[in-house]
């Protein structure tokens, strides 16, 4: 685009003022801060806020004094504020222990879902019960946290039924160091000397065997209590799917002709959608809750495959007759699931602990690591790490192979025949010598203490000849 000339420029400039005092008449000259707006007949003023921000203010009035005073009372307000929030971020040691809590989860709430604010929110009770809601944030001390702890750790968990464990009541004392640090009242001791409990190094979970799947599924079927529960373990088992993103799935999550689910965004752990792949025994869970949906009447895609059992919700059952919500998911099958589990001699097996039997059938299978974190939609490399362990025996097959593979090479290095070790031997007549197949190689046994520290020896008398000595 062609810039306009400069004396047609200075002529419109021109023609504009000209405009303009025609259109107001002739203004007279403000005091030094003041200025005519040019869009308007009245007076305004430039002001910058705590960030270095300009902003402009009207005044609404073309009398210099009035605006004068107007703008006097503005700034003067504007360093009360600033003042009174400089105060108050002081001086929130004084807050009360719910009132810093409110603070905090409003903040937070920005950053995260309303779930995992309320659940964060149900945790902090515990804290809020053991110090006092009305204790200002500045009377809690180091010692008041570690008689926290001692306290908390002989407490048996009422939905767990054993003792709250160390990873519990840290993560209730990381959401106290949250309100405290958005308190700005996190530091001196608190900040230097708080230790948190030691945890266990391994978290991963229980696995079941195909016999006690067997045993879930069989038992399940003689009680219609609990094949609710039968069939979302299926699906769990045969996805690895977590228990939330099951009760949330909806009708056009489910895609049993391409044999994958879809696990949207707004139900997933880490916030990324996935599409986990069904295995067949999914598949049969997942056909027999979509029978049990569509008698409920969930019809539409956007309806639940688990819909909401209107009696059982406190709230609810006040307020309807009837039975069923399919815009809603069902909330638990905890009690089921427990019951499902003293019945088949299984007592604190979780139904979380179906997602590391898959986990773990997927590791002995030998499954990549990238594949399964695809899967179960691991955040990370160390969640699915720490399901190395349960490989020992894959790894130990693996090993004697490949010291199949490299006899030759060994015997070359120490110029004699190797013996094959029997358990070796028979390692080898197994499953793996369709992977890496040989041709008769010698399997080595491990070098022994009195054989290595003799080849030590050997080696020091050799080159301590050549060794020319400075």
């Amino acid at each position: 685009m062609d810039r306009e000339p400069f004396p047609l420029l200075t002529e419109r400039l021109f023609s504009l003022t000209k405009t303009l005092t025609m259109e107001y008449g002739k203004r007279p000259t403000l005091p030094r801060g003041l200025r005519w707006d040019p869009r308007s007949p009245h007076i305004c003023f430039s002001w910058r806020d705590e960030r270095g921000r300009q902003h402009q203010q009207s005044i609404q009035t073309d009398d210099p004094a009035k605006a004068l005073a107007f703008k006097q009372d503005f700034q003067k307000e504007n360093r009360k504020a600033v003042e009174d929030r400089r105060v108050r971020a002081e001086d929130q040691g004084r807050l009360s222990l719910v009132e810093a809590a409110k603070m905090y989860f409003t903040w937070k709430a920005a950053t995260n879902r309303e779930g995992t604010i309320a659940r964060e929110k149900r945790i902090f009770k515990q804290v809020e019960k053991f110090i006092g809601a009305s204790v200002q944030l500045r009377r809690i001390d180091l010692e008041l946290i570690r008689e926290y702890q001692q306290e908390r750790r002989k407490q048996i968990s009422p939905t767990m039924r054993k003792a709250v464990s160390p990873r519990s009541i840290n993560y209730e004392l990381q959401l106290l160091r949250g309100v405290m640090q958005h308190a700005n009242c996190w530091k001196g001791d608190l900040a230097e000397r708080y230790k948190p409990l030691k945890e266990s190094n391994s978290r991963a979970g229980k696995k079941a065997t195909n016999e006690q799947l067997m045993k879930i599924i069989e038992t399940a079927k003689k009680n219609e209590y609990w094949q609710l529960a039968m069939y979302c373990a299926a699906v769990a088992a045969g996805t690895g799917c977590r228990s939330w993103e099951i009760k949330n799935l909806q009708l056009q999550d489910i895609r049993i002709a391409e044999g994958r689910l879809s696990i949207r965004r707004e139900i997933a752990k880490n916030w990324k959608e996935r599409e986990p792949r069904l295995l067949a025994l999914a598949e049969w869970g997942l056909d027999q809750l979509l029978h049990r949906a569509r008698v409920l009447g969930a019809t539409a895609p956007e309806h639940y495959l688990l819909p909401m059992n209107l009696r059982k919700s406190r709230n609810w059952s006040k307020k309807t007759r009837e039975k069923w919500d399919v815009t809603q998911p069902m909330k638990t099958w905890v009690k089921s699931w427990r019951k499902l589990m003293a019945a088949c001699h299984m007592p604190g097996f979780r139904f979380h602990d179906l997602r590391h039997t898959f986990r773990t059938q997927g590791a002995e299978a030998g499954v990549p690591l990238e594949v399964m974190m695809a899967q179960l939609g691991h955040m990370d490399r160390e969640t699915s790490l720490e399901y190395v362990h349960i490989q020992q025996h894959a790894l130990q097959r693996t090993q004697e192979l490949i010291e199949r593979e490299q006899a030759e090479v060994l015997r070359a290095a120490r110029g004699r025949e190797v013996k094959v070790h029997p358990r070796q031997a028979e390692a080898a007549a197994g499953g793996w010598s369709a992977i890496w197949p040989s041709s008769e190689p010698v399997p080595a046994p491990k070098t022994g203490v009195r054989e290595a520290q003799a080849s030590q020896h050997r080696l020091r008398r050799r080159y301590s000849s050549s060794v020319p000595l400075m």
